[in-house]
């Protein structure tokens, strides 16, 4: 009698890494590590793998830049959207940083409606300001939280300072790829200046940060590195713990030595003004 062909039975469709993966997840739950196959393990083990991998690409959140403008600066009279070389003063920084590409929004905060609509005509979100935190005795933290309380979901933030126009868009985008890179809770710009620091002790002056006697030369000397308020990234929620603009683990992103200048007096804008026309 004829043999009759033999009916093969389909093979079971393989499983996917995921359910390699929970598979192991279980067998790790209900059973020692020695009962765990090779195979299942090797599963969850590339399941991880890839997972690390992909949160190694993964970019952070891109920060908001906050440019802090009251209407009633003292100093200089409605400095912040006085004309520098015939553009008013914040647009030179929403501009860079617009341009940099390293920020989520770029927004002007103020109690002043002609510096609002200034600011959005140039590229910025408008957020007005209240009129507390905008007090001549009101500090920059207070308008800090005036903003960000708006935006509890924000991650991070940076204080732009409009009274620095020299900074540039690469500056911005380098300093955040920085706090970043660093995982620092937030960042402080800097110059490095070689300045031989003094100060006057019992009626004498002292030397601060050298030797007299072993005067250094400039080649020999990394300097000193001093703040130049340009603009600071921080953690909001560094912020709201400290309540300072800088705390945790700070980083320093150093910028060129044309920056150290800020605008506080009219010898200070005279100054800048000839700098930023030969910058820009």
């Amino acid at each position: 009698e004829p043999l009759q062909p033999t009916r093969q039975r389909a093979a079971a469709p393989l499983p996917t890494l995921d359910a390699l993966a929970d598979q192991f997840l279980q067998q790790r739950r209900t059973a020692p590590p020695a009962q765990i196959s090779q195979p299942d393990a090797a599963a969850a083990t590339s399941k991880q793998a890839m997972s690390f991998i992909l949160n190694c690409f993964s970019s952070p959140p891109k920060p908001h830049a906050l440019i802090l403008a009251r209407g009633g600066s003292k100093g200089i009279p409605r400095k912040n959207i006085k004309p520098m070389n015939g553009i008013p003063l914040l647009v030179y920084n929403v501009k860079a940083a617009l341009a940099s590409g390293a920020f989520e929004k770029v927004v002007v905060s103020s109690d002043d409606d002609e510096i609002l609509e200034i600011a959005v005509k140039a590229g910025a979100v408008a957020h007005k300001r209240s009129a507390e935190s905008a007090k001549d005795t009101a500090s920059s933290e207070s308008g800090l939280f005036d903003y960000v309380d708006t935006v509890p979901e924000l991650v991070s933030c940076a204080l732009v300072q409009c009274t620095s126009p020299l900074t540039t868009a690469d500056d911005f985008r380098n300093g955040v790829m920085k706090f970043h890179a660093s995982g620092a809770d937030s960042l402080v710009t800097v110059v490095r200046a070689h300045r031989f620091l003094w100060s006057i002790k019992d009626g004498q002056a002292v030397p601060q940060n050298y030797d007299p006697v072993k005067r250094p030369r400039r080649q020999d000397w990394n300097g000193e590195l001093i703040e130049n308020g340009a603009f600071y990234v921080f953690k909001t929620q560094a912020l709201r713990d400290s309540g300072s603009r800088l705390s945790g683990k700070i980083a320093a992103f150093e910028m060129s030595e044309d920056t150290l200048a800020e605008i506080d007096t009219p010898t200070d804008w005279a100054i800048i003004e000839g700098l930023v026309a030969g910058k820009f």
